[in-house]
């Protein structure tokens, strides 16, 4: 007599969920960069409640997907070849040390350079207190070029940190490849953000 065991539900449904992040994880990413600005704007009710909704929407939506697709990508049968890199990057699973290094620079720097250049956010800050600086122009202007930056760092970059990612499973024998390039990582980045921030600013003009 034969028995057959039922796998567990999760398991069964482990190419769905795959599918689902593959397409979900870039469109909930793409909204959660677009309407970053949406995030200050709360702070002072200026926020469009329509977008509002978007940003908060698709920020829990990624960790969700990211997670789920963390543990599918460990059950047997899971995908391979090409389709599993870019779920790999996605999930951000077994990525290369550089690449880590790459993605806490991408979250790092813009703040870092924009308070070392710009200190009058953090003089209101200490001058006028949390609420009163939320009352003042000056202060939600800063929190509005804060986000602005992070929204050209993110478009700019992510795309960059993708194809590190590919090098860096198409380059298995030359791993150290991958830290060299990552001052190119970093300029290519500050590149696309003045070429991005250049279209939006005559775009909107």
């Amino acid at each position: 007599m034969r028995v057959t065991t039922q796998r567990p539900l999760l398991e069964r449904l482990a190419p769905l969920v795959c599918r689902a992040a593959f397409i979900g994880i870039p469109m909930a990413g793409g909204v959660a960069v677009l309407w970053l600005l949406q995030i200050p704007r709360f702070l002072y009710d200026w926020t469009n409640p329509v977008l509002g909704v978007a940003e908060v929407g698709s920020l829990l939506a990624l960790p969700v997907l990211v997670f789920s697709l963390r543990y599918c990508l460990k059950l047997p049968g899971s995908p391979r070849g090409l389709y599993r890199h870019v779920l790999d990057f996605f999930a951000m699973r077994s990525w290369h040390p550089a690449l880590i290094a790459a993605l806490i620079g991408l979250l790092v720097v813009p703040g870092v350079w924009f308070f070392h250049v710009d200190k009058e956010l953090f003089s209101l800050l200490r001058i006028m207190g949390w609420r009163g600086a939320l009352k003042s122009g000056d202060f939600r202007d800063d929190l509005d070029r804060v986000a602005t930056l992070y929204q050209l760092a993110l478009m700019g970059g992510i795309p960059l940190l993708f194809g590190l990612h590919m090098l860096s499973r198409w380059q298995t024998k030359r791993r150290f490849l991958v830290w060299l390039l990552l001052p190119i990582f970093f300029l290519g980045t500050a590149v696309a953000v003045v070429v991005i921030g250049t279209i939006a600013h005559f775009a909107n003009n």
